[in-house]
């Protein structure tokens, strides 16, 4: 088995969590062993990733935080040296074989696996980074990393200067676990049922955990236009909250009620706790709303397309990449709610538009996003990693092979 170390600093589960949970059994049919370390802080990543049967590893583990608090950034830098320590110790007690960094902007484990001589995966995962810091942090990639992964060309090429010469960069659609998220009539009953929804109205959904970057704020401004237009709608949040973003969820509710929504009848907001599969079979149309500079690729977006639901969405990061325009969706390339509501009333009010686009889109995630396709990709990029490091240092590398057979190249 190779051994590996995935290091995510985030407490709460989001994409990189879902990511490590989905492909965790299949990369160890593969060869690989995946242990995942996370801040011992509170949040729900831990026990959701162990309860899917994850190796996870907790240690106190600081990031850099977008405050301007200088006590926070103080810490961050007190505590540095000590977490470097900490995660050298657990990739010598566990002989890993290669790192991956989930993530671009805290750099510990990358420098722990360099003073354990280590090969490094860095993984550079949307556009969330202001421009002047992935400036600074270009660097440090190249200086560490052995070989880099980017879900989707856009976001790499928004990090110029990450991948050393003759380096390797992987390109890589997030997994869905199409079995998962696949239709049901029998589920879609089900959820619309408990949601209090009938089967006669249209429903339009997201999904995301509740903070100003998923850009919740426009989905209830394009929402209250599309139910002007069309007042059988009825619209659906899927998304933890936390207090941290109280505030901005406080807002959200009061902005769908000076909108005119009544919440808890024309906009629901709803935590999944762990069953988006199951909810998002409610929605007929699946929009995406986020922030400028925040998003790679969405991995609710390819499950809703898994589950055949056409998708709206602005134009952030590689989502573009994911959306075949006019075939499974549309892309809106400026931050206009309206522009949301148009099209949709427009294209998708068609129950037979929706199907089509819902198979174009169901039938792209299959060919580009399933867990098999992404776990080849993370093979690619682990063996890339190991002949780097073995060319870099001069030393024997592991046996790459212990890996598996499976290849996917370009």
């Amino acid at each position: 088995m190779m051994p590996v170390l995935s290091i995510i600093h985030y407490p709460v589960f989001g994409g990189p969590h879902n990511r490590n949970t989905r492909l965790s059994p299949v990369m160890a049919r593969r060869g690989v062993q995946t242990t995942v370390l996370l801040p011992d802080e509170p949040g729900n990543a831990a026990d959701r990733m162990r309860s899917a049967g994850v190796d996870v590893v907790q240690l106190p583990l600081r990031r850099l935080r977008a405050s301007r608090n200088p006590l926070t950034h103080f810490r961050f830098m007190r505590d540095f040296r000590s977490d470097l320590n900490g995660i050298e110790a657990l990739i010598r007690q566990r002989g890993i074989d290669v790192v991956q960094i989930n993530g671009l902007v805290n750099p510990h484990g990358a420098i722990a696996a360099r003073r354990a001589c280590v090969p490094v995966v860095w993984q550079i995962l949307d556009t969330f980074t202001p421009v002047p810091l992935r400036r600074v942090l270009a660097p440090v990639v190249r200086h560490y990393a052995d070989a880099v992964m980017c879900t989707g060309r856009v976001v790499a090429k928004g990090h110029p200067g990450c991948v050393r010469a003759g380096g390797a960069l992987i390109n890589f659609f997030p997994p869905v676990d199409l079995r998962l998220f696949a239709q049901s009539a029998v589920v879609r009953r089900e959820a619309r049922l408990e949601l209090g929804i009938d089967d006669a109205s249209l429903v339009v959904g997201t999904v995301g955990n509740v903070n100003p970057q998923k850009g919740h704020d426009s989905f209830i401004r394009a929402a209250a236009e599309l139910r002007r237009r069309a007042p059988d709608c009825r619209f659906l949040i899927l998304g933890a909250s936390y207090d941290v973003h109280r505030a901005y969820r406080e807002g959200l509710l009061r902005l769908a009620t000076e909108l005119g929504l009544e919440v808890g009848r024309d906009l629901l907001l709803l935590d999944p706790k762990g069953q988006v599969h199951r909810y998002a079979q409610a929605m007929d149309i699946f929009w995406m709303t986020p922030r400028p500079q925040s998003e790679g690729i969405p991995t609710s977006m390819e499950e809703a397309m898994a589950l055949g639901l056409p998708v709206v969405s602005f134009d952030v990061g590689s989502i573009g990449e994911l959306i075949q325009e006019g075939r499974s969706g549309f892309v809106i390339a400026e931050q206009d709610p309206v522009a949301v509501a148009d099209v949709t009333v427009a294209r998708l009010l068609d129950a037979g538009a929706r199907t089509a686009m819902g198979l174009a889109g169901r039938d792209f995630v299959e060919r580009h996003a399933s867990l098999e396709q992404c776990a080849d990709r993370h093979v690619e990029a682990y063996e890339a990693a190991i002949r780097g490091h073995s060319r870099r240092t001069g030393s024997a590398s592991p046996d790459a092979s212990s890996a598996g057979s499976v290849r996917e190249h370009g």
